[in-house]
């Protein structure tokens, strides 16, 4: 039986502090514990904190090292490499249905592979990925908070970009940012990525100057912009310090887990081949 191709969804925006993390562990959570499926999570951010959320500390073999390559053979990167980085999740994380959630972790020196300058250094994740993504029904990777080349690492791996916003000016300037740099990689890189959609996370009602950047973030992206809008809620902050599932949270977290779950769906239909 020939594996399908998995669905690798780049979370991005150029921005940081928008909740990316948040929404990765969140759909991770739903994904495997509520819908059944196996799931990949990759932390490509060096500050690391969906590795640090998915109950991980100081694992020994990180992206960074799938991403160095064979020091004894000139940095070159085997394909199917990231096989051997892919971790278990913290206890809490594992699923009750048995579905599965493996994680390729991050670390502070990530930060240096920015600075790679061998040869095809935009596609070393796809490389690495191939055969290892078909195994699982989602890969999910948490892209830094710039436009620089571990971005584009994910990019030039992935099938769709899901886009991630706060309803403020910086997050939306930086919606435009990574659409641009979506439209180069799509011509130069990859043309298969798609971009899937656009949460608008930390949303507080009765806000007049967010409902301004709401407008915005919908006259720009149209259908794209999935509902519902994610509120910005302690609770979000609370399981991520915790590094716990909201489910561990009880009645507290039903809304927001039925609103991740509507997300979840809305990605998963609209990554469909």
């Amino acid at each position: 039986m020939i594996p399908m191709p998995a669905r690798i969804i780049a979370v991005c925006n150029q921005k940081g502090g928008v909740g990316k993390t948040t929404l990765v562990t969140g759909l991770a959570e739903v994904y495997t514990q509520m819908m059944g499926k196996k799931v990949l999570v990759i932390d490509a951010d060096p500050q690391y904190n969906t590795t640090s959320a998915l109950g991980l500390s100081g694992p020994e073999f990180t992206l960074n090292d799938v991403l160095y390559g064979d020091e004894s053979n000139n940095q070159k990167i085997f394909p199917g490499v990231a096989a051997d980085a892919v971790l278990e999740v913290g206890e809490d994380w594992q699923s009750p249905n048995h579905s599965e959630l493996g994680l390729i972790a991050s670390e502070r020196n990530l930060a240096s592979r920015e600075r790679d300058s061998m040869m095809a250094r935009e596609h070393r994740l796809r490389i690495a990925l191939k055969g290892v993504a078909e195994e699982y029904d989602i890969v999910l990777i948490d892209c830094p908070p710039s436009l620089g080349l571990l971005t584009v690492n994910a990019l030039t791996a992935a099938t769709h970009a899901l886009l991630v916003s706060e309803p403020r000016v910086a997050s939306v300037e930086g919606l435009a940012e990574i659409v641009t740099t979506i439209a180069e990689v799509q011509e130069n890189l990859n043309e298969d990525i798609d971009i899937v959609g656009v949460v608008v996370n930390k949303v507080r009602k009765g806000r007049k100057d967010q409902d301004v950047w709401i407008e915005k973030i919908r006259t720009d992206f149209g259908e794209l912009v999935l509902d519902p809008l994610l509120p910005d809620r302690e609770l979000f902050a609370k399981a991520q310090a915790a590094a716990k599932p909201l489910k561990s949270f009880g009645s507290e977290a039903k809304v927001l887990r039925a609103d991740l779950e509507q997300l979840a769906r809305a990605i998963w239909k609209g990554s469909e081949a």
